[in-house]
């Protein structure tokens, strides 16, 4: 329904064809998954490049500091956003971790890795 109580296309073709009205709404997340990923991947690359320099520098990893700047922020977007800020907590606890252990790997053994090259990296990890 729109402001005027009435019925737009898409909710007239959803109630007249369901399936073919979640198959649109299916591919629309498809995209939305794809966008988040290639997010995620773009993010990991970045911290890649920022353990390159902290390396070259000798500058610590961890920066707390920094850490809850990242999470005041994301936590403000949840706010601002109507998301749950549980959820977006625990979701960027979960990239920061993700960082930090790129982080670890590239500052401890010196070299360049590219975010692709750390999952061989960690696979071999596991199996040791």
């Amino acid at each position: 329904m729109n402001d005027n109580n009435t019925a737009t296309g898409s909710e007239i073709d959803a109630v007249t064809d369901p399936e073919a009205a979640l198959e649109a709404l299916r591919v629309e997340l498809d995209r939305v998954d794809r966008t988040l990923l290639e997010g995620v991947r773009d993010r990991l690359a970045l911290c890649t490049r920022v353990a390159e320099l902290k390396q070259q520098h000798d500058i610590a990893v961890l920066q707390p500091g920094r850490m809850q700047l990242v999470q005041r922020r994301a936590r403000d977007y949840a706010d601002r956003h109507g998301l749950s800020a549980e959820f977006v907590r625990e979701l960027y606890d979960l990239l920061i971790e993700e960082a930090c252990r790129v982080e670890d790997l590239i500052v401890a053994g010196g070299e360049k890795t590219a975010p692709g090259d750390l999952d061989d990296t960690v696979s071999a990890e596991h199996r040791s």
